[in-house]
């Protein structure tokens, strides 16, 4: 936003939404009636009873009256914060929907091979390169990261009857080299799991794409 010209902050009012200005001036609190202990009631009747009682409503009433401009102000607070919120909300949304977006086309184009296609080039990613610290993202654009949620950074490799597990980009590399496939007998597939979370799956090895680095 920026200032008006005589150098105001901007009128962001519209319709009965419009944003109030700070209060300054608010109505003072009414005093409170003179205390009194508990044992100095049993000596009232029933009409001074009534009196007190009234006399504390009444202080009551012109309390909340009192506080209603403060009320008001943070109910205003509250809805300029929750604006605020819900314009991070649609920013973290576009940015991960042109993300998810770029991972598409950077598959498409070969920039970000297949994790099959990648384990059979060689200088991709160094051998000594955990697979925990690996960027792989599904075709369809979401980041994952190898393995168990609980247990990240491995991949299983199966020849049809036994299965072993690497841990680093090497490690996949000389598996896949000697014909190993990644999953386990009678699954194929790699398991991986969305970054942030505990959603895991097994995926096609094709359907995994992995982000070159030094």
């Amino acid at each position: 936003m920026t200032a008006s010209r005589n150098g105001s902050a901007p009128d962001t009012r519209h319709g009965s939404g419009a944003i109030m200005s700070a209060v300054t001036e608010l109505p003072p609190l009414p005093d409170l009636p003179a205390p009194f202990e508990q044992e100095s009631l049993t000596a009232l009747d029933d009409g001074a009873l009534d009196d007190l009682a009234g006399a504390l409503a009444t202080v009551e009433r012109a309390t909340v009256t009192a506080m209603a401009p403060h009320q008001a102000q943070l109910r205003e607070l509250r809805a300029r914060s929750g604006q605020i919120a819900t314009e991070r909300r649609r920013r973290e949304r576009a940015t991960h929907i042109a993300a998810r977006a770029a991972v598409r086309e950077q598959a498409k184009s070969g920039e970000m091979p297949s994790f099959s296609d990648a384990l059979g080039t060689t200088d991709l990613l160094p051998d000594d390169r955990p697979l925990a610290e690996v960027a792989a993202f599904l075709k369809s654009g979401g980041e994952v990261r190898f393995g168990y949620a609980t247990r990240p950074g491995s991949v299983a490799f199966t020849d049809g009857r036994q299965a072993r597990t690497a841990r680093t980009w090497g490690e996949a590399r000389r598996l896949f080299a000697d014909g190993w496939e990644p999953g386990s007998p009678g699954v194929p597939g790699v398991r991986v799991h969305l970054v942030g979370t505990r959603v895991e799956r097994v995926v096609d090895a094709a359907e995994v794409v992995v982000r070159p680095g030094e």
